[in-house]
């Protein structure tokens, strides 16, 4: 069994859940999913992080760090293992940024690794993902007249990668990625040009 731990991600549109793509790569292994919450049912979490071969985390990364909520979680797991729990399974991360390198996810990615190291759990591999604001388009089969997704989205081809190492539960080289069919500054560029349209809808619902 492998836990999906959902530490709260933004999904850009068109876009399928990291969740989705991993299950995909998993052949016939279950996937649970755990959304972090305030109030969890800890008697199951420490049921399945016992029983987890492998622990997935997917969050957001604000200032350097995951949201408060994952660190509050981490906090409990941790005093847990100092308790007597026992997680057997590898850690993997999928961390995200609206930053244009993923390379911006690495402190957070460091604050996951040193958990691991206090909670004594094994670091499987960190993916940082970046530009997480770009969205998937679509293209019009001019044949067909169908709308197709662009199979070549970025995001997707490293979650593959990604299931892969938590499919065979080994540990790997800890990769950061960024759009790279777009510039820095035009991926900036187009942030700034939704953030405007955002605002004046906003201003005009007002």
């Amino acid at each position: 069994m492998i836990l999906f731990l959902d530490g709260g991600y933004t999904l850009a549109a068109g876009n399928e859940t990291c969740a989705e793509i991993i299950q995909k790569c998993l052949q016939h292994e279950e996937l649970v999913l755990v959304k972090l919450e305030e109030n969890m049912d800890w008697n199951s979490v420490y049921r399945y992080l016992e029983d987890a071969h492998a622990i997935v985390l997917a969050a957001d990364v604000y200032l350097d760090s995951v949201p408060s909520l994952v660190l509050r979680f981490l906090e409990k797991v941790e005093q847990a293992v100092i308790g007597g729990e026992s997680i057997g399974g590898r850690f993997y991360a999928i961390l995200y940024t609206e930053l244009y390198e993923g390379e911006q996810t690495s402190v957070a990615m460091d604050v996951l690794k040193n958990f691991c190291v206090h909670a004594n759990i094994a670091w499987g591999r960190g993916l940082g993902i970046g530009g997480n604001k770009m969205e998937t388009h679509t293209h019009k089969d001019v044949f067909w007249g169908r709308r197709h997704k662009n199979t070549s989205d970025y995001r997707t081809v490293s979650l593959q990668e990604h299931a892969l190492f938590i499919r065979e539960k080994i540990q790997g080289t800890d990769v950061y990625i960024k759009p790279e069919e777009v510039s820095r500054k035009g991926y900036i560029r187009k942030m700034n040009q939704k953030m405007k349209k955002s605002n004046r809808v906003k201003i005009a619902l007002n």
